[in-house]
């Protein structure tokens, strides 16, 4: 692989290991050899440097096969993850939000129960179309109306 190319596709492994860690638990590590992405140290996906920016990436099966059929040229299979839940994602095909959604999936399959429920639990709380701020950014602004007082 040529070093654009590789370059390329540290690029594109940069920005779903950016989006990954927007999940608890999430972290950047190796497989094979090659950049990973894991949960608390379990396999989530890893960039396939045999295939030029292809991330193989945890599926569950019923999942995989909609989106084989719904978006060919982005999602892959090869004979050798035929009987694994994982599936090859085109990370230059992909938009953003598809990615993020099956990063999400990935994560879900990969992270604990717990986990996973005090996940949902707290994007329940937060307000709708509204991110919550930091929590050093809250307690500095509690701190200021404190003061203020």
């Amino acid at each position: 692989m040529t070093n654009a190319r590789a370059s390329s596709s540290q690029r594109r492994f940069a920005a779903a290991a950016k989006i990954a860690q927007r999940f608890p638990g999430s972290e950047v590590s190796t497989s094979y050899r090659t950049p990973a992405l894991k949960v608390k140290g379990k396999f989530m996906a890893r960039l396939r440097t045999e295939a030029e920016g292809w991330l193989a990436i945890k599926c569950d099966l019923a999942n995989r096969e909609m989106l084989l059929q719904a978006a060919p040229h982005v999602f892959h299979l090869t004979p050798h993850y035929e009987n694994a839940p994982m599936i090859l994602v085109d990370l230059a095909a992909i938009d953003e939000a598809g990615l993020a959604e099956v990063i999400e999936r990935a994560w879900r399959m990969t992270a604990t129960e717990k986990t996973a429920r005090d996940w949902d639990a707290r994007k329940a709380s937060e307000p709708a179309g509204r991110a919550r701020r930091p929590a050093a950014a809250r307690r500095r602004a509690a701190s200021k109306r404190a003061a203020a007082r």
